[in-house]
């Protein structure tokens, strides 16, 4: 026997039971942990380059992926202006004629604030076309005027493109001051006339936006992530790569017979392993390189580290499990609570004490992005405001021209018969009405002064037709000082008057009534005529136009524009809140039913 076995084999013969069974407990504890750490070092080696290929093709694909997609939504964010109608006259309109020209850019320029208001890595826009006209839009750059586009290598070859694609960094020589360096996005325009491409839409993006997205993470491997040009042969990416390791993968690439996307090829007498995915935007790449050498020292690694945590985690994992994972996961809690709490649309920030972790990062980023929906939702809330407010006043400054024409010549007759105070008593009226349509008030007055505008229509119509109407107005004085949307009841009487009465009509045969009151929370308005009643096909259409909310349109209502401009103007002011009936039979005649909520005049 050896020696060493001898001495060995005495000291444990010399040993008490106690020793012996420790022993033995601690030999049978390390012999699993070593024999699944050898066999584990075994198998890591042995599929270390398959599974790193494995990684390595997911990772490139979902990064070209994520690229691809950025590209997309940049180009579609501009889509609306390639249909735009003034956008396309623009296309036809001759390099000389500078005044159309200008009138189509001022058109469609505004299609073209939002991407680049909001799209800080978008340099500009430039727009290139065959008959030599050249536009370019900038928050940040302004152009020179005098920069030979089409003597420009790069530039020049833009005529030529019929597809998306995105060239290789370049400065912006063609613009004032700074040239900064940026990707081209170039997109053809088809112009929709002819149905062929004469002019090119280019985006120019900041070359440190692209460069910002393969920063990706390296998964444990010194590894190199860039895009490639193959067909000028560019790299572009975050490191210096010696040029000596860009050839030789651009040799092997091209040596690919079968066109794989995963290779291996050396260097210096290093050794990589290089997968690639198309980016479908011109002939670029995204490539992912990594000696090979970095997948065994990986593997190394594991395996030590195998044996370390083999001893320690299962006293670790006793220890300290419970209150950290209870640390941990209270905060995830509250934000789990706090996204179900946003999906009821509740925006609830949550209260974290401590935030310089990973954790609290993403709760403050959770409690800005509140924040941001917040003031988001109150910007669109406030646009649809002016919207509405500018359609309504829009609506109620169609004033009927005829009636004026109509009342000028009336005026102009009696001045011809001498009749000084009729002709003081219409201009009168007439001032009075003019003021109160064209006073800045926003579109709202008292009930009190609509009524005094109609009795002014009333008075006007008296001399027109040298014949008084028989009205009755039966307003609530709580009433009267109440706001109403201008010009919303005169309407009304004036078609009541114009289709229902007849000057040959006597006092009993035509009686117009005018009748507001509160019922409940409604502010009631009828107005309310004998005579000739509505016919039932003009019944039909406006019953269309109720039931539809005046989505339905009627090419009736295109020459008869009063009545729909005063509903749309309701619509507009109380959304569901308001209900309009009109009823008309023979005899009876016709009855305008509205209810408007009493208690908020203002726009809904």
């Amino acid at each position: 026997m050896h020696p060493v076995l001898q001495s060995l084999k005495q000291r444990m013969e010399n040993l008490s039971l106690k020793h012996k069974l420790f022993i033995l407990l601690v030999s049978i504890s390390i012999l699993p942990i070593t024999l699944v750490s050898y066999s584990s070092q075994y198998f890591m080696f042995r599929s270390s380059t398959e599974y790193t290929s494995s990684i390595s093709t997911q990772y490139v694909e979902f990064l070209s992926q994520d690229i691809s997609t950025y590209l997309q939504d940049l180009s579609q964010s501009f889509d609306d202006l390639f249909t735009n109608s003034d956008f396309q006259k623009y296309l036809d309109t001759p390099v000389d004629d500078l005044t159309s020209q200008a009138n189509h850019i001022i058109n469609f320029r505004p299609i073209l604030k939002t991407p680049l208001q909001f799209r800080s890595e978008i340099l500009g826009v430039l727009y290139l076309d065959q008959m030599g006209k050249v536009y370019f839009d900038s928050f940040q750059k302004g152009l020179n005027y005098g920069y030979p586009f089409q003597e420009d290598v790069l530039y020049n070859t833009f005529y030529q493109m019929d597809k998306p694609e995105l060239t290789v960094p370049h400065a912006m020589n063609y613009t004032q001051i700074s040239q900064d360096n940026v990707f081209s996005l170039v997109r053809p325009i088809i112009n929709l006339n002819t149905g062929k491409i004469a002019a090119w839409f280019v985006i120019e993006i900041r070359e440190d936006k692209i460069k910002k997205m393969l920063r990706g993470t390296k998964y444990g491997q010194e590894g190199h992530l860039l895009l490639y040009h193959d067909t000028i042969g560019t790299a572009v990416s975050n490191f210096q790569m010696d040029s000596s390791l860009l050839h030789d993968f651009k040799h092997s690439l091209d040596s690919e017979l079968d066109h794989n996307k995963e290779f291996i090829f050396s260097s210096q007498n290093v050794k990589y392993e290089a997968t690639y995915a198309d980016i479908p935007y011109g002939d670029w790449k995204l490539v992912w390189m990594a000696p090979l050498s970095s997948m065994t020292k990986g593997a190394q690694q594991a395996n030590h580290l195998t044996i370390f945590i083999a001893f320690i985690s299962l006293a670790v994992a006793l220890i300290i499990a419970y209150p950290v994972m209870r640390f941990v996961l209270l905060p995830l809690f509250k934000l789990k609570d706090g996204m179900k709490s946003l999906g009821r649309g509740a925006y609830v920030p949550i209260k974290i004490q401590h935030s310089n972790d990973e954790i609290g990062f993403l709760i403050k980023s959770y409690n800005q992005t509140l924040n941001e929906l917040e003031r988001m939702e109150e910007e669109v809330y406030q646009s649809k405001i002016k919207e509405k407010e500018r359609e309504l006043l829009q609506l109620q400054a169609q004033i009927n021209p005829h009636f004026v024409f109509n009342t000028l010549e009336t005026i102009e007759s009696y001045a011809i018969r001498n009749n000084g105070e009729a002709v003081g008593d219409m201009v009168q009226s007439v001032s009075r009405m003019m003021r109160y349509t064209v006073r800045n008030d926003g579109g709202w007055s008292p009930l009190k002064e609509e009524m005094a505008y109609i009795r002014n229509f009333l008075n006007i119509h008296y001399y027109r037709n040298g014949k008084d109407v028989m009205a009755k107005f039966d307003i609530d004085p709580a009433l009267l000082d109440v706001p109403v949307m201008k010009l919303s009841i005169q309407p009304f009487v004036e078609n009541a008057i114009k289709y229902g009465w007849s000057p040959n009509m006597s006092a009993e045969e035509f009686l117009l009534t005018v009748k507001v009151k509160i019922e409940g929370d409604y502010m009631r308005i009828m107005i309310q005529n004998t005579g000739t009643h509505i016919p039932s096909t003009v019944m039909d259409k406006l019953s269309t136009m109720i039931h539809s909310k005046g989505e339905k349109l009627d090419p009736y209502f295109q020459k008869h524009t009063g009545i729909y401009n005063v509903y749309r103007r309701f619509l507009l002011a109380y959304g569901d809140s308001i209900e309009i009936s009109i009823t008309s039979l023979p005899i009876q005649g016709t009855l305008i039913d509205i209810h408007v909520p009493y208690n908020n005049p203002s726009l809904a």
